[in-house]
C-alpha cells in the first residue's frame, strides 16, 4: 500500500471515530483510565486490571483520555489493515486484492467497534495477530516471541499466534520449527502465569464477577447463547464477516494447502477464545485467517466486483460496529453483501482474471 492510501485510511478511520456516538451502556472506560493514572489499582476486583499494558502506555500521553484512546484505536486498526495486506501478498495474493482486504480489515466489524468503544486491548491485538504471523513466517521467531511476551500483558490472545504457528508446523511435520515455536509459546504463557500469580498474591487482584472466568458453567459463550435468541446469535455471527463467510471457504479451496493447514491448526484457539469472550468480538481476532483466503478469491474476479464488496462490507461494519445509526440498517446491507459475495465465488470458479502485481 502506498503512503497516500495509508494516510487516507487513517483519515477515514479517524473521522469514523470522531462521529461515532458515545456508548449508551456502561463500558470499561473508568477502570482503564484509572489504571492509566494510578498504574496499580489497590485490591482491584476487575479482570481488566490483569491487562495493564495499554493503559500504562496511553496514561503517559498528554491530552483528553477519550481522544488518546480513540487515536490509539485508529492507529492500531490502520496498522492491522496494512499488515493484513502484506500477509495476503505472502500467500500469493496480488497487490490489488491485498489492498481490498486491507480496507475490509481496517473497516471491519471488530475494527469499527473499537472506534466506537476504544477502551480495550482489542485494537492492539488486531494488529498483533498478523504482525506476529508475518514475523514467524519471515524467520524472525525471536522478534515474534518478544512481541507476544509484551502483548500478553495487554491480553491473553497475544500468546495464540505462536501456539497456532507451532500447531501448523506439527501438521506439516516441520519438527525443528515446531519445537522452537512450542518453547516460545510456552515461555510466553509462563510469563502470563507469573504475572497472574504476582498480581493475585502481591497486589491482591481478583478476577471479579465475569462470565468469562466461570468455565465450569461454559464461560461467556454459554451466557451469551442463553441470554440471546437463536436468531440474534446467528445474525450477530453473520455480521462479523458478512460476505466474507462465503469467500473464506472458497479461498481455502482455491488457495495453497498450507493455508488450509494453518486454518485447521487455529480451530482449538478459536474455540477457546470464543468460549471466554463475546463471540462476535472474539472472531475478529482471527481476521488474519480470513483475509488471505478472501484475497485469493478476489484475484479471480474483475476488480470492480471486489471494490463493490469492500464498499458494502464497510457499510455493514460502520453501521454495526461503529454504531452510526444514521446509516441504512444491516438488514439491507448484509443480504447485499451475501449476494455480491456469492456472485464473486461463482465467478471465481471460472478462469482467473489477470492481475497486476
Amino acid at each position: 500500500m502506498k503512503r497516500a492510501e495509508i494516510a487516507l485510511m487513517l483519515v477515514i478511520l479517524g473521522a469514523t471515530a470522531w462521529v461515532a456516538p458515545a456508548p449508551w451502556w456502561e463500558t470499561d472506560r473508568d477502570i482503564y483510565e484509572r489504571m492509566g493514572r494510578e498504574w496499580i489499582v489497590p485490591a482491584c476486583n476487575d479482570f481488566h486490571c490483569f491487562r495493564p499494558l495499554v493503559p500504562w502506555m496511553l496514561g503517559r500521553l498528554p491530552g483528553p483520555p477519550l481522544v488518546i484512546w480513540k487515536a490509539y484505536a485508529v492507529i492500531c486498526e490502520t496498522a492491522a489493515g496494512v499488515l493484513i495486506a502484506w500477509w495476503a501478498v505472502r500467500w500469493g495474493a496480488s497487490n490489488r486484492s491485498a489492498r481490498m482486504v486491507a480496507w475490509m480489515t481496517a473497516l471491519g466489524s471488530g475494527a469499527c467497534y473499537t472506534l466506537f468503544d476504544p477502551y480495550s486491548s482489542d485494537p492492539l491485538m488486531h494488529a498483533l495477530g498478523p504482525a506476529v504471523m508475518l514475523a514467524i513466517d519471515r524467520g524472525h521467531a525471536g522478534a515474534a516471541t518478544a512481541v507476544s511476551a509484551a502483548g500478553v500483558l495487554a491480553k491473553e490472545f497475544a500468546a495464540l499466534p505462536l501456539a497456532i504457528s507451532a500447531a501448523t508446523r506439527a501438521i506439516q511435520q516441520r519438527w525443528p520449527e515446531m519445537r522452537k515455536l512450542t518453547m516460545a509459546a510456552a515461555g510466553v504463557i509462563a510469563l502470563w502465569a507469573v504475572w497472574q500469580l504476582f498480581a493475585r498474591t502481591q497486589l491482591h487482584y481478583v478476577t471479579g464477577p465475569t462470565y468469562s472466568a466461570d468455565l465450569g458453567k461454559g464461560g461467556y459463550v454459554a451466557f451469551w447463547l442463553i441470554t440471546l435468541s437463536t436468531t440474534l446469535v446467528l445474525t450477530l455471527i453473520a455480521l462479523v464477516f458478512g460476505g466474507l463467510w462465503l469467500l473464506w471457504p472458497a479461498g481455502l479451496y482455491f488457495g495453497p494447502r498450507e493455508l488450509r493447514q494453518l486454518t485447521f491448526a487455529s480451530i482449538p484457539a478459536m474455540l477457546v477464545l470464543n468460549a471466554v469472550q463475546q463471540p462476535d468480538r472474539a472472531l475478529w481476532n482471527f481476521a488474519f485467517l480470513v483475509m488471505p483466503a478472501a484475497a485469493l478469491v478476489l484475484d479471480r474476479v474483475p476488480a470492480a466486483w471486489g471494490w463493490i464488496l469492500v464498499a458494502i462490507q464497510a457499510l455493514i461494519s460502520v453501521r454495526f460496529g461503529a454504531q452510526l445509526l444514521m446509516l441504512p440498517s444491516a438488514k439491507l446491507s448484509l443480504p447485499a453483501a451475501i449476494v455480491v459475495a456469492a456472485a464473486i465465488v461463482w465467478r471465481a470458479r471460472g478462469p482467473a482474471v489477470a492481475t497486476a502485481q
